[in-house]
């Protein structure tokens, strides 16, 4: 049926004290407070992460050598079971990470590294862990936001309670800003060999181990049930937002198109806890896809914006009109789903008796369509900064694409953007994607971020509170990441 669709898309500290601020010091202006706070040195930083700001409960603890080198001891989630709603219920949510999120940290402490002995006599940073000696993390990493409010706090008041028993530093970093950087952490994990065997982790360390590090700048498109965003990240804290939004996230609607073209006994099959049924679309638009690392899609990808804005003739009595077809560049910073998904609902509203295979070429089409929208944008921004470039007379140009988001672990989404960067003059374009279990919602990615950001010197006041809404980019309203109130710089060794 493929064919169709040529183109007709986780105790207490041991250890001697680390000077932490309390509630005397806490009013004191940020440039104060540094002085208070002597950085630490250590042959390697380690860290334990939370997040929860959907309905994943998720803790990692991560290493991070001199070298640069990074290693997963842990990275396990929970998720809550939505099924019942056909999508996340906050309030389900929300039990689930009152629930799970302290077993969980506790059986991460458990893959804690053991502490060396020290010769020296010196006191080493050590926590009992079930009586033996292991290393304390070095940091609390957390996410702060965006997400929503109880979920969030869930996390940041367990990260909190953590720093505090521990004397460490807290790290409340951005959950849009860990999604962009995770190849990053991808990249560091390279060569890994050792992690549990039970854990989700496992996929991260036989993920692409020749996954090259993003170096800024680099365009990212952040896609997810909640997100749907094209990004320039020039720094670890400069991501200017090129196009986002107009209405729904590219994963909802996904999520939508599967309840309504999937055949109900398809998805009553489909064990998904989560009630997210993207990748049961996929698979059902492309059986055998998820199987097989060569499937062939027999895509045609559009070699000019006419041809990619061309209704969509089913031969089958309807047709698909692409998301903002009638506008130019004019609409280039923005993403239209919306309407695509009132035609697929007008359509089985009106036929729902479709049989499989028509619903198969309608899924190909929709998320053709979809994976094309989100790529035409990705070219308008490789085409205006290269003809930027010109104009200034820089020897420069993009060089890098990062996929990142629940919906990046798509394998047609990634040979779309590929194929469609070909077809247009961007062949020397690398993009770049994080496995499967690392594209969706984990506490690798807010290790890694707050790994960057330690490194830095960035630290977070204890009394941050959790934002709903959290713009990456520092020309938005609240000035971006570091705009967000609770900052502070430790000073240099």
């Amino acid at each position: 049926m493929s064919g169709l669709w040529n183109r007709s898309r986780q105790c207490l500290s041991q250890g001697s004290l680390f000077p932490h601020r309390v509630s005397l010091t806490a009013r004191l202006p940020p440039l104060q407070q540094a002085h208070l706070q002597p950085r630490q040195t250590r042959r390697a930083l380690l860290t334990l992460a939370i997040e929860t700001s959907c309905d994943d409960t998720c803790v990692a603890i991560l290493e991070k050598s001199k070298t640069g080198a990074a290693r997963l001891h842990f990275n396990e989630k929970i998720t809550s079971d939505n099924r019942a709603f056909r999508g996340v219920h906050p309030l389900t949510a929300v039990v689930s990470h009152t629930e799970n999120l302290a077993p969980l940290i506790q059986k991460a402490l458990q893959s804690l590294p053991d502490a060396p002995r020290v010769e020296d006599g010196s006191h080493a940073k050590t926590l009992s862990v079930d009586g033996r000696p292991r290393l304390r993390p070095d940091f609390v990493s957390v996410t702060r936001g965006p997400g929503m409010t109880s979920n969030l706090a869930t996390g940041l008041n367990h990260a909190k309670g953590l720093a505090v028993a521990w004397d460490v530093p807290l790290l409340a970093v951005n959950h849009m800003q860990a999604h962009a950087l995770t190849p990053r952490l991808v990249h560091a994990l390279r060569g890994q060999e050792v992690i549990p065997s039970h854990s989700p982790a496992a996929e991260a360390a036989t993920g692409d181990q020749n996954m090259r590090s993003p170096e800024f700048p680099f365009l990212s498109l952040l896609v997810s049930g909640g997100h749907t965003m094209l990004v320039h990240s020039r720094g670890l804290n400069e991501h200017a937002i090129l196009a986002n939004a107009l209405n729904i996230a590219v994963g909802d609607m996904i999520d939508k198109c599967a309840r309504m073209i999937v055949p109900a006994d398809v998805l009553s099959a489909e064990d998904s806890a989560s009630g997210m049924y993207g990748p049961v679309l996929e698979e059902f638009a492309f059986p055998g896809s998820g199987a097989s690392p060569d499937y062939e899609y027999n895509y045609e990808a559009p070699a000019r914006r006419a041809d990619e804005i061309k209704t969509f003739d089913s031969g089958h009595d309807w047709v698909l009109t692409p998301p903002l077809a009638r506008m130019g560049k004019t609409a280039a910073d923005m993403f239209d789903f919306a309407g695509l998904n009132g035609q697929i609902q007008k359509l089985m509203a009106e036929k729902p008796d479709m049989d499989v295979e028509v619903r198969r070429i309608l899924a190909q089409a929709a998320m053709t369509l979809v994976f094309e929208h989100l790529t035409g944008r990705l070219v308008f921004a490789l085409q205006a900064h290269s003809e930027k470039s010109a104009a200034a007379g820089w020897q420069s140009r993009i060089k890098t694409v990062v996929l990142s988001g629940g919906v990046a672990s798509n394998k047609f989404l990634r040979h779309v953007v590929r194929e469609m960067l070909d077809a247009r003059g961007y062949a020397d374009v690398e993009v770049v994607a994080p496995p499967a279990s690392l594209c969706t919602d984990n506490a690798a990615m807010i290790a890694w971020t707050g790994m960057e950001m330690y490194e830095a010197g960035w630290r977070s006041d204890l009394n941050v509170l959790t934002l709903r809404k959290w713009p990456l980019d520092p020309n938005a309203e609240g000035g971006g990441i570091l705009g967000a109130s609770g900052w502070y710089k430790a000073p240099r060794d």
